[in-house]
C-alpha cells in the first residue's frame, strides 16, 4: 500500500520537490489545469487558481521517505491527456501482443507470480520497501498492522523497462484496474455525459503512472498503449492466463 505522501494543497508558495528531468510536454505548449488536494475527500480537485501548477514539473514532485519521488497524479494525467495516450481494450491488446507488442504488467512481482496475462513480462513500478532507514521501519510496522507489506515506489523502474524489453520498444502496459483518462461518466439510463467531482482527473493507476515514466525516460507516445480494465478485466473476460486457471 502506497501511503498518500501530500496531505495539503498545492499552490504557488508550495515548497518545491527535488529537480527532476524536463517533461516530453515542456517543449510543447502544455495544457494549463489547476489543482490541488483535498484531504476531507482524499481526491485532487480542479481548481484554476492554480493553472500553472500543471506546467512546471518541479513546484508538483512529491517527495517521500521511501523509493522514489513522483509526480501529482493531476500533471500525470494532463501529460496523458495532451500526449493522446491510446488505450486499447484486453482483447486488442491481445491482438497486438500477437503482432510483436511486449505486453508488460507493472503490478508488484509477487502477484505477477500468482497470476498475469499469458505472455506478459514483470517490470513493476512498486515494490516492497528494501531500506533499513527509520522511515523505511516505520512505514512497514504502520502498515503491518492492517496485516499488509509495505511498498514503495521503484526508482529504477524506466531502467528496469529498458532491461526487459529493450528501449523504446511497442508495449501494452496492465496493471491490476487500468484506471482511466476519462473525466466524463454516462448513466445507463442516460443518453448523455456527466462530470463527476470524483472524476475531474480520471481514474489513477499504476500502469497510467508507469506510462507518464516512459514518456519521461525517452519512449515516443506512439509505442505505448494502455490496457484498459487492466488484469482485472482480462480475467474476467476469460483471456489466456498463466499459470493457468484450474
Amino acid at each position: 500500500m502506497q501511503a498518500r505522501q501530500q496531505q495539503r494543497p498545492l499552490g504557488r508558495s508550495a515548497a518545491p520537490g527535488r529537480a527532476r528531468a524536463v517533461s516530453v510536454n515542456a517543449k510543447k505548449m502544455r495544457s494549463k489545469v489547476g489543482f490541488r488536494y483535498n484531504p476531507a475527500q482524499l481526491r485532487w480537485e480542479r481548481d484554476d487558481r492554480n493553472a500553472d501548477l500543471s506546467v512546471d514539473d518541479t513546484a508538483t514532485v512529491i517527495k517521500t521517505k521511501t523509493g522514489g519521488d513522483y509526480q501529482a497524479w493531476p500533471v500525470v494525467h494532463t501529460v496523458l491527456k495532451d500526449e493522446k495516450l491510446k488505450s486499447v481494450s484486453c482483447e486488442e491488446a491481445r491482438q497486438l501482443a500477437s503482432r510483436g507488442w511486449r505486453l508488460v504488467d507493472v503490478r508488484l512481482a509477487a502477484d505477477f507470480e500468482r497470476g498475469h496475462a499469458e505472455g506478459a513480462v514483470s517490470v513493476p513500478m512498486y515494490r516492497f520497501v528494501e531500506g533499513k532507514t527509520v522511515w523505511d521501519n516505520l512505514k512497514r510496522v504502520a502498515v503491518a498492522a492492517f496485516a499488509m507489506r509495505a511498498t514503495e515506489r521503484n526508482p529504477n523502474f524506466v531502467a528496469d523497462m529498458q532491461a526487459a524489453v529493450g528501449k523504446n520498444s511497442r508495449v501494452l502496459v496492465i496493471c491490476a484496474i487500468g484506471g482511466t483518462l476519462d473525466t466524463l461518466v454516462s448513466y445507463r439510463r442516460e443518453k448523455r455525459l456527466f462530470n463527476d467531482p470524483e472524476r475531474q482527473f480520471g481514474r489513477e493507476s499504476r500502469s497510467l503512472k508507469a506510462i507518464y515514466e516512459l514518456l519521461q525516460g525517452g519512449w515516443s507516445s506512439s509505442n505505448v498503449r494502455h490496457v484498459d480494465g487492466g488484469f482485472q478485466q482480462w480475467r474476467y473476460q476469460g483471456l489466456p492466463v498463466e499459470p493457468a486457471d484450474d
